[in-house]
């Protein structure tokens, strides 16, 4: 059975702090850099888990949904310096929305 490993990809100040945990930290400065450090590690296939600050994936969601269709990695989300923009929370209730049909995380029924 591989062994898979932990990354994140954010800025700097944010992500150092797991670097002391074990987790593989990728420091990028803009969405272009996020992006291309994203597809090289989903390439190597050594990660069950991508974190992304939200200030990070911003620009590149797209790629991130594209991604979120295999089974790994499983590319997580996390606040950035400024905090939540709420990009977690919103990718969050899209995917339980689309397993049960409905917004159970905020009460709306169907869209």
């Amino acid at each position: 059975m591989p062994t898979y490993e932990l990354a994140i990809i954010g800025e700097q100040d944010v992500i150092l702090s797991f670097k002391a945990v074990g987790v593989q930290t990728y420091a990028v400065s803009d969405s272009d850099e996020a992006a291309e450090t994203l597809h090289r590690l989903v390439r190597e296939g050594k990660h069950a888990v991508i974190f992304i600050t939200e200030t990070a994936a911003g620009n590149i969601l797209p790629i991130i949904q594209e991604y979120s269709t295999r089974p790994l990695p499983s590319i997580v989300l996390i606040p950035g310096r400024h905090g939540s923009v709420g990009l977690a929370t919103e990718r969050i209730r899209r995917i339980v929305e689309k397993a049960v049909g409905a917004d159970i995380l905020f009460g709306k029924e169907g869209r």
